[in-house]
């Protein structure tokens, strides 16, 4: 039975690429956690959650749910812009200096040069850095997957 163990393959890899993306964990009495998975124990499913606030809008700095009182697990839609991610990506393929980079990452915020913010909404600013980092911009979302014109 190949096909068995490939498709046990896939499941464990698709598991393992949640980790550390934010996630709703449905329990069998219908409770449900939202965090960030950090971890999971494959034979049992048990999953660890950081960030957590539950259906109350309690929140919780780390939970552990037991695998057989799970119900579901939901996984959210990315966004597809990520400023860390940007940052580095600026850095790494557009010559632009580390130094002159700053990430707001609690509000997805790109600032280079204190002149030009970039958001998931694209870049604000003029002149040829502004220009530049439009390339670069359309370039990171060509590479996420993104039809960009």
């Amino acid at each position: 039975m190949a096909y068995a163990g490939d498709a046990a393959r896939r499941y464990m890899s698709r598991l393992v690429s949640l980790v550390d993306k934010n996630i709703t964990v449905r329990l069998k009495n219908g409770k449900t956690y939202k965090g960030r998975l950090v971890g999971f124990e494959p034979n049992t499913l048990n999953v660890v959650l950081e960030g957590v606030v539950d259906e109350e809008g309690n929140s919780w700095p780390l939970v552990i749910v037991k695998g057989d009182v799970v119900g579901e697990l939901l996984i959210e839609k990315e966004a597809i812009f990520d400023a860390k991610e940007f940052a580095e990506f600026i850095v790494k393929h557009g010559g632009i200096p580390h130094h002159q980079v700053r990430v707001y990452e609690d509000i997805n915020v790109v600032e280079v040069a204190r002149s030009v913010r970039v958001t998931k909404d694209g870049v604000e600013g003029a002149g040829p850095l502004a220009f530049r980092l439009n390339s670069l911009f359309r370039e990171y979302l060509r590479r996420k997957g993104v039809k960009v014109d």
